[in-house]
């Protein structure tokens, strides 16, 4: 069920928010674990008609066709199967609402996360579908909880194919707190809430046009920071970004709002296609992580030449490296590894697992070796793996098998 509320943003600037009950909550004290579903297995996580969501979400594989109809024929953006959605039935008039599924990312939070987090899913825009549909539109709203783990606020995409009369084939989009017909229009070049920090003096927002078909990613990024304006030493900052997929830019979008002071923010509460009009609209790779990340581990696996090596590695990307390291000693092997230095972490995530690969240097029995480090958390579906490659020709990869192992 549903309810709208009328609301306010930015301060002295009034504007019309969307208040949005999806579900009944899915509360938790802390940040969950970074979520993603690249729909290679399962929708899980998403919610439609059929499980107190609206809409439809279908699992559809990488060149799926549908007698011409929109996005036909395409390859999934990554893998060998994707999304599609389709919005409740209506009139594509004001007040005439296509509502479609949404997301709870894992689950809702009331904490902000330390450096903050970014949501994001992968969208295809047939330019050539749009052609023959003008004024067809969705709004893909990322939305944030306050403290105590009810929502707060809205942060939306609004993203429409070219108006009647316009004779070149696009999509038009904007960024703003607000969604449906009767309170956006993607062309409108000065949403609410207006950001003159941002865009000075004014305060308006261009919208993007986009006149190629592919697929794009569509990210919110939330983190917090202190501007002219803000009640409180720091208040919430949210940056609208779309993306090609080789990871260029489209268009940047950045909202200053002095009516969130992070005292009164916590997490992520849904992502919501809340308007929904394109029939069978692809999405892919749908994703909400942390901009800081950490990776523990402290266990065995079985050894390079028998017995047992042990490990332990510690990163935080947002602590400067300071308590950064690795270590492993394999007796059978007569390798004892102390890192002391890391050039590098990279933390990517898939449906079911999180990884972790660092790289540096460091000395194997005193002797200065380069290494690369790789670990696996597979949430307790299956066996964590570790892995170290040295560079004087140590490696070993294995299940952990005593220990613990987390990348979060």
């Amino acid at each position: 069920m549903k309810g709208l509320n009328m609301k306010t943003m930015i301060r002295l600037l009034p504007v019309i928010a969307i208040l949005v009950a999806l579900g009944s909550p899915v509360l938790a004290a802390a940040p969950p674990a970074p979520y993603f579903n690249g729909f290679e297995k399962n929708t899980d996580g998403w919610f439609d008609s059929s499980n107190s969501g609206d809409g439809t979400i279908t699992r559809r594989p990488s060149g799926y066709t549908n007698g011409g109809q929109y996005a036909s024929g395409i390859a999934s953006a990554a893998g060998k199967w994707h999304a599609r959605l389709t919005g409740d039935p209506c009139t594509r008039t004001p007040g005439s609402n296509c509502y479609g599924p949404f997301t709870r990312w894992g689950g809702y939070s009331s904490t902000f996360p330390t450096g903050g987090y970014l949501t994001q899913v992968d969208i295809y825009l047939d330019v050539n579908w749009a052609a023959t549909h003008s004024d067809y539109r969705f709004d893909w709203d990322s939305s944030i909880n306050d403290n105590t783990g009810n929502f707060r606020r809205d942060w939306v995409f609004n993203v429409g194919t070219q108006l009647p009369g316009d004779l070149s084939p696009k999509f038009n989009i904007n960024a703003s707190t607000n969604a449906f017909r009767d309170s956006t229009f993607p062309e409108n070049d000065c949403p609410n809430p207006l950001d003159p920090i941002s865009n000075p003096p004014t305060g308006c927002r261009i919208h993007a046009e986009i006149s190629t078909s592919g697929w794009y990613t569509f990210r919110h990024t939330f983190t917090a920071g202190s501007f002219l304006g803000c009640p409180e030493t720091t208040c919430l900052i949210v940056d609208f970004d779309i993306l090609r997929s080789n990871g260029t830019s489209v268009a940047h979008w950045t909202i200053h709002s002095s009516d969130d002071p992070m005292s009164m923010v916590g997490g992520n509460r849904y992502g919501w296609f809340a308007n929904e009009e394109i029939l069978d609209l692809p999405i892919d790779n749908s994703l909400r992580t942390g901009l800081c990340h950490d990776a523990d581990g402290d266990g065995e696996t079985d050894g390079k030449n028998g017995g047992k090596e042990h490990f332990k590695f510690h990163k935080h990307s947002c602590d400067g490296g300071k308590d950064d390291n690795a270590s492993e000693d394999d007796d059978e092997s007569n390798t004892h590894f102390q890192s002391t230095s890391i050039t590098s972490a990279t933390f990517t995530q898939d449906d079911t697992s999180q990884t972790v690969t660092i790289i540096g240097t460091g000395l194997d029995n005193g002797l200065p070796v380069g290494f690369t480090m790789i670990a696996v958390d597979n949430n307790g579906l299956a066996p964590a793996v570790y892995g170290l490659t040295l560079t004087d020709g140590y490696v070993v990869v294995g299940n952990l098998t005593s220990g613990s192992l987390t990348v979060q």
